[in-house]
């Protein structure tokens, strides 16, 4: 709540008003390309390591 999350439930960038989906992925707007979704690892089943 208070979030500007855009049309799809994931990220809005204010910089140029593009709005992308829980996956990263452009939906709307001028950017020129998906947002970087960073190495992961499920190091069990409760924790997850970024980067």
């Amino acid at each position: 709540e208070g979030e500007n999350r855009g049309e799809f439930g994931g990220y809005f960038c204010p910089c140029h008003g593009s709005t992308y989906d829980t996956a990263a992925r452009i939906r709307k707007g001028p950017a020129p390309k998906n947002l970087e979704v960073p190495k992961y690892d499920f190091t069990s089943d409760t924790v997850v390591k970024i980067g």
